[in-house]
């Protein structure tokens, strides 16, 4: 749903460890292939081993991700702009800022929040993450567990996915 949205805003960047590294946002030239961390403008994920990113869209205010297993693949979404889950959510983690729901209304989606540079006071959402491999069940904690919502600055990220007006 959001991600159909993305690909007809196609102008973001990806950058990869340093800022020489530019890239247009169209489908990847070649996969990305862990294990690597992944940072985006508000967030980092541990990419494993044998998993790839496949697939990158952006808009000013959002990007996406396609990440392929040898299992299955499933998708991370952020965005400066998401709007809470309506229905019901139930919290299945919370560790250093980072608080994952289990969205009530598909199977196997998860509402990633915590605090940015742009909302200090309160926790908001900043992931979605959803995929044909996501079950509803604790096993999910493996892939969700590997988020951390916080500014990727300090951190020595080894590729970046981000966006932005001003790309």
């Amino acid at each position: 749903m959001w991600k159909g949205h993305l690909r007809k805003w196609i102008t973001a960047v990806a950058l990869s460890g340093s800022a020489s590294g530019t890239a247009v946002a169209d489908p990847l030239d070649k996969p990305v292939t862990g294990p690597k961390l992944i940072c985006f403008k508000y967030s980092t994920f541990m990419l494993k081993e044998g998993e790839r990113i496949s697939d990158f869209s952006g808009s000013p205010e959002a990007m996406s991700i396609t990440v392929d297993t040898s299992m299955n693949s499933y998708e991370i979404g952020e965005s400066e702009i998401f709007a809470s889950p309506k229905g019901k959510k139930r919290l299945v983690a919370s560790k250093d800022g980072t608080t994952v729901y289990r969205v009530s209304d598909h199977r196997g989606r998860y509402a990633i929040f915590g605090r940015t540079t742009f909302s200090k006071e309160k926790d908001r959402l900043v992931i979605w993450l959803s995929g044909k491999g996501l079950e509803g069940r604790k096993s999910d904690a493996s892939l969700y567990d590997r988020f951390e919502v916080r500014d990727p600055a300090g951190v020595k990220c080894d590729q970046t996915f981000t966006y932005s007006w001003g790309l």
